[in-house]
């Protein structure tokens, strides 16, 4: 799960390395259609991938 969210990352990383090279109304529409929702689907992945390894539970130590 960790590799198919890098891969949106990956994709958002391309658009908007795009919209930096191309500074126009499609690409902007690209950026925002395209860019922002596969950041944001690989974020949730990531975080859903290490919620699921038991990266957010506690531990007893007592830090938090």
């Amino acid at each position: 799960m960790i590799r198919l969210a890098s891969a949106f990352a990956l994709v958002a990383i391309g658009v908007v390395l795009t919209l930096a090279v191309r500074t126009d109304g499609a690409t902007a529409t690209l950026y925002s259609f395209v860019g922002i929702p596969a950041l944001a689907v690989g974020v949730l992945l990531y975080v859903v991938a290490r919620w699921r390894a038991g990266a957010f539970r506690s531990n007893g130590t007592g830090r938090p």
